[in-house]
């Protein structure tokens, strides 16, 4: 039984790591390319989302690679993201009739637990707990090296692009929580600023895949620290679980902070999209980029009222909308342009006051 599962940003190697721990012989695909989602186009409804297409091509490449036990999170509420797995599923066993998709259904904890993850590896729940146990302990240390790494590249790209092979090759061997402690305290010491500080800071907000995953967003973190912009986010592996578990204090956070604006949830993450925007906001960063797929329905709805949180803090907005068609000149023109205001009013000092709004799809 050889299992795979689809590209998750930075937090791939952590998925990576809670499956072997239960058992498992991982076999990923080659990273997601142009390939990848050549093939995801190829076999996906016309109109369906970006996540789909990108997902669908990384568990093709799975099943080329001799995958043949295939696991992709599932879901439910005002988002076609609840119907990706039955699709898949069936897309799927028409290119290779031997593979089964297991979909891992994000809100029943206790499902996943104690039947799950049992069944599918012969292993007890006290084995499964301990793993996750690991994965969130190695997702708190990816979280932070994504950060440090955003501020280094806003700092010395050249220095950040040359330290983060060598960092994330630590935290792929980090596994137990004493190797992840002394993973932390490396990738710290190899990131220090010295002092040194990112001229403008922008906070990233959007749908989770988009805000995670770099292949998707078209490496947009990299970009704007190429730029001198720190990226700064809380969107990751680490504040999903705690929200699945219903711990996250960010997720409660932004729900309120959201409510004056969008009262109910449209579906997906448009409401942690206004919370997460508004705090930000609050924290004066120099701007906020949303990304999100084209077609995405909860985003576009919180692409509108992003306009008012605009308005009333006083920050611009760049929102950022994406298919198979979007092109990386227009997208690195456009985040020049905007980082180009940024600077703009900084020196002008209109960092406080109204109509810094910058808003595109």
């Amino acid at each position: 039984m050889k299992v795979a599962f689809p590209y998750f940003g930075y937090d791939t190697p952590v998925l990576a790591g809670f499956l072997e721990d239960l058992g498992a012989e991982i076999v990923m695909p080659a990273p997601t390319s142009k390939r990848t989602l050549e093939l995801g186009v190829r076999y996906s409804p016309e109109l369906i989302c970006m996540p789909f297409k990108l997902t669908l091509g990384n568990l093709l490449e799975a099943i080329e690679a001799g995958a043949d036990l295939l696991f992709m999170a599932a879901g439910a509420r005002k988002c076609r993201f609840g119907y990706y797995h039955y699709l898949q599923s069936k897309i799927l066993k028409q290119v290779q009739p031997r593979c089964r998709l297991v979909p891992v259904g994000q809100y029943s904890p206790y499902d996943f637990f104690f039947r799950l993850m049992p069944e599918e590896f012969g292993v007890s729940p006290i084995r499964v707990i301990r793993a996750t146990l690991r994965m969130f302990a190695r997702s708190v240390l990816t979280r932070e090296f994504r950060q440090l790494l955003n501020r280094k590249r806003a700092v010395d790209f050249e220095e950040a692009e040359r330290l983060e092979l060598q960092a994330l090759k630590i935290i792929k061997r980090a596994r137990s929580v004493a190797e992840v402690r002394e993973a932390r305290r490396q990738i710290r010491q190899m990131f220090a600023l010295n002092g040194v500080l990112p001229d403008l800071k922008v906070g990233l907000v959007g749908e989770i895949f988009f805000c995670v995953e770099q292949s998707a967003n078209q490496e947009i973190e990299r970009e704007l620290g190429r730029l001198g912009v720190e990226v700064i986010f809380e969107r990751s592996l680490y504040h999903h679980l705690r929200h699945l578990l219903g711990v996250d204090a960010s997720y409660f956070r932004s729900r309120y902070l959201a409510r004056p604006f969008l009262r109910e949830c449209p579906g997906g993450e448009a409401v942690r999209t206004v919370g997460e925007a508004i705090q930000f906001a609050r924290a004066g960063v120099d701007g906020i980029i949303q990304v999100f797929p084209f077609t995405c329905m909860p985003e576009n709805m919180a692409l509108e009222v992003l306009q008012h949180v605009s308005r009333e803090y006083s920050v611009p907005v760049l929102s950022l909308s994406f298919d198979e068609h979007t092109s990386r000149t227009g997208l690195v023109t456009r985040l020049e342009a905007f980082v180009e205001l940024l600077r703009r009013r900084r020196r002008a000092g209109t960092g406080v006051g109204r109509g810094g709004r910058v808003v595109g799809d």
